[in-house]
């Protein structure tokens, strides 16, 4: 390709050169430039024909490129017969050279226009092809109008022969139908054709015009006979410099083939009317009328133009407006709930701090939400928590901002709150959310924990909210404060709300420095087990225990579990305390069975974190803490809470527990939104009644309705019951007429040392009677 390019601009040079000395008055011979144009020529049409071969070009590139290859050949053809005519104008063949070329170029100028008009061109809108079309139709009045003033007229007034009239009008259209093409590839652009291609071939065709207008002149100065053939070889470097275009790089094609925001050339058309009209009306007034004409046809066209043009400028300003405003949304708001988003929120919030007035802020984390994607699915849980966003906007007022901060944690922010307005709206939140979701045609009861803060006092000294939130002067302290209330609502129990007061960021260190504490205490032996019996309603006896852990601190005395189970579960130690309170009691329910026989236990429960449950030790774990005890796997049974099977990994380490014979229970039963699915999936083997079920069954129908349901289940399911926080002899007549065959509580016994459990399981029923009394008081 570049070898050729080099020939061209070879030849180019060479017949260019010849033309100056000839012009000059040298005698130099014509066959120079005769074999020179035609060369040249040639060789344009193979630069063009490798052009169509440029490897992952398109079908319809390629198409075009070999049309165009065969029209330079056939103008290289036609060329090679006509030149010799033109530079021997007065030998006895000219005319007839020419006679047979032209039927040749012709053709060659049909092909590039059929060409032309076969390249595709995007899909464009309506308002794209109306701004186009009038561009096009300026270009077109415009070049109409030069070739009437400037060709037409002049023939027509000099011979107005019907014959001569007709063949003007079928040049004139020909003219006008190639400038449509033209138009079409230079205004509307072809996207499988290089972009310099096309303009580099509608530069060719200018070139071509200026060599045929310079006929007129070479037949009053024969001396200028090299013009044309060097105007011709240009036609010929443009036309390989076209092809060359195409071979680009991929990355530079990329470029070539944008397109422009507008098109210059109906500007061009605009300014070469208004010159041509003033040229016409200072010179030559006999065509005044049809210039003044035309130049009225393109103002109006313009006009038009621009009123299409502002029109769509008028419609991309809104499409415009409309984007914006829909990215700011999307910056500023949740996706799924359609609320205001974390980074906002903060915005708004410390907007809202820098007012005089007041500011609540609550704290919104739905309780055990990860069980409802983990078991139903996260299309389940988006359901949720759109449902769960409606119902927030309707707890607050109109001025309030409701935002979803991330997960299933959602915050309000309260304006202006007066007396004890934010207390008030989280009781409301927590009563709209009492009635289930429908999701997917599930049923789900959804709860949720709020911590209530307010900012500094209003103006004046009075505390905000009646004096009941500790005040926050700054944004993180606020969010900080009803986070740390959150949580506090979460260990007083799920479904509530709590609010922000002085002392609970120390009570929170409290709580992480107990945890501390807590990995010392494994290793120290400060922690000790003891065991509350669980008896058979009908008669009394000890079925079994539970094993619950006890902290004795040196300096700090008695710790209670409610302080440092919640820390060593926040803190990960929940999994080597549960390792302790394992072997620790395997090893007593062996020793059990071993001193007391027939009279001792039949197991032993532990209770299981969810965490441990996921630890990859787990398993091995209780079949060591097994072994080493030499207790049979019949003897225990591993408790787990609802809330604690919440993967598949969880009911896969309780199933490889149940395959070596270890019963499961499953605690606090009835509580949590997936207790019947858990039934399906998890190895149960017996169910734990909650205690709040217990509480006052005696007196309130729904609860002997909901203890009668799960018996009933659990019969069905032949599985175990236990009720659990018997405290009343009422209470415990109850539970048996309904069918619990088990229970516990301090009706029976506190949880005892592992030697009183030995003395209270070897007495016999009669006896059991005062001794648990004992233990009562």
């Amino acid at each position: 390709m570049r070898r050729l390019m080099v020939a061209i601009v070879a030849c180019t040079l060479a017949t260019a050169s010849w033309a100056a000395l000839y012009a000059a008055g040298l005698p130099l011979p014509k066959q120079i430039v005769w074999f020179a144009g035609p060369f040249g020529l040639a060789m344009s049409a193979w630069m063009v024909w490798l052009a169509g071969e440029v490897p992952g070009i398109a079908a319809s590139a390629r198409r075009f490129w070999h049309r165009l290859a065969l029209a330079t050949g056939l103008v290289t053809v036609g060329t090679a017969i006509m030149t010799p005519g033109r530079l021997s104008p007065e030998s006895p063949y000219a005319l007839r050279l020419i006679q047979i070329a032209a039927p040749v170029l012709v053709a060659s100028i049909l092909i590039v226009l059929y060409a032309l008009l076969r390249l595709p061109v995007r899909p464009r809108t309506r308002a794209e092809w109306a701004r186009l079309g009038l561009d096009g139709l300026t270009v077109l009045i415009t070049t109409a109008l030069f070739l009437w003033h400037l060709a037409l007229r002049p023939i027509a007034e000099h011979n107005g022969h019907l014959g001569v009239l007709i063949g003007l009008f079928l040049v004139g259209a020909t003219c006008l139908v190639t400038l449509v093409a033209v138009l079409k590839v230079v205004m509307l652009g072809s996207g499988t054709v290089s972009r310099r291609s096309m303009a580099l071939l509608a530069t060719t065709l200018v070139a071509g015009g200026l060599s045929a207008g310079v006929s007129p002149l070479i037949a009053t100065h024969p001396r200028l006979a090299g013009l044309q053939p060097m105007l011709t070889l240009l036609e010929c470097l443009l036309v390989a410099a076209a092809a060359r275009a195409q071979w680009r790089p991929a990355a530079a094609q990329r470029t070539a083939y944008g397109e422009r925001t507008y098109s210059k050339l109906p500007y061009y058309a605009v300014g070469a009317t208004l010159i041509l009209l003033a040229f016409v009306a200072y010179t030559d007034h006999r065509d005044i009328a049809a210039v003044a004409t035309g130049a009225i046809a393109v103002s109006a066209v313009v006009g038009a133009r621009q009123l299409v043009a502002l029109r769509d400028n008028q419609r991309l300003l809104a499409e415009l407006g409309a984007h914006e405003r829909r990215l700011r949304h999307q910056a500023t708001h949740d996706a799924l709930t359609g609320l205001v988003n974390r980074n906002h929120f903060t915005e708004l919030l410390g907007a809202a701090l820098r007012r005089p007035a007041p500011t609540a802020v609550l704290l919104i984390d739905l309780d055990d939400f990860k069980l409802i994607n983990d078991t139903l699915g996260h299309a389940v849980g988006d359901e949720v928590l759109v449902t769960v966003a409606e119902r927030l906007r309707g707890a607050v007022r109109a001025e309030d901002v409701v935002a979803r901060l991330g997960g299933d944690e959602f915050a309000a922010m309260l304006y202006e709150v007066p007396g004890e307005h934010a207390i008030g709206v989280a009781e409301r939140i927590r009563d709209v959310l009492t009635t289930s979701v429908c999701a997917a045609g599930h049923e789900l009861l959804v709860r949720a924990s709020v911590g209530v803060a307010a900012s500094s006092a209003a103006p004046g000294g009075e505390p905000a909210l009646g004096g009941e939130p500790a005040p926050a002067e700054d944004v993180d302290a606020l969010l900080r404060n009803a986070d740390l209330a959150m949580y506090a609502a979460k260990e007083r129990g799920k479904g509530g709300h709590f609010v922000y007061v002085p002392g609970m960021t120390t009570r929170i260190v409290a709580h992480a420095e107990i945890g501390a504490r807590l990995r010392d205490a494994i290793d120290a032996g400060q922690l000790h087990l003891q065991y509350q019996p669980i008896v058979r309603l009908d008669d009394g006896r000890t079925a079994g225990t539970e094993a619950l852990v006890r902290w004795r601190h040196p300096e700090l005395g008695v710790i209670p579990p409610g302080d440092f189970i919640p820390a060593a579960e926040q803190t990960g130690l929940v999994v080597p305390l549960g390792r302790f309170v394992m072997r620790e009691a395997c090893a007593q329910q062996a020793r059990w069975l071993r001193e007391l026989g027939a009279s001792a236990p039949g197991y032993v429960s532990v209770n299981v974190a969810g965490r441990q449950l996921t630890d990859p030790d787990f398993v091995t774990d209780v079949l060591c803490a097994l072994d080493d005890a030499g207790l049979d796997p019949r003897h225990l049974t591993v408790e787990v809470t609802e809330t604690a099977v919440v993967d598949e990994a969880a009911i896969a380490a309780l199933q490889q527990l149940r395959d070596r014979r270890i019963r499961v229970a499953l605690d606090d039963f009835g509580t949590a939104a997936s207790s019947l699915g858990l039934l399906l999936t998890c190895p149960v083997t017996a169910l734990k009644l909650d205690r709040s079920f217990v509480d006052e069954i005696t007196t309130v129908a729904r609860q002997e309705a909901v203890a009668t349901a799960v018996i009933r289940m659990a019969q069905a399911l032949d599985l175990d019951t236990v009720a659990e926080g018997i405290e009343t002899e009422a209470q415990a007549r109850m539970l048996r007429r309904l069918g619990y065959t088990f229970g516990q509580g301090y009706l029976y016994s506190r949880p005892l040392a592992p030697e009183d459990l030995a003395e209270r399981a070897a007495l016999a029923p009669p006896a059991f009677a005062g001794l648990a009394a004992h233990h009562a008081t």
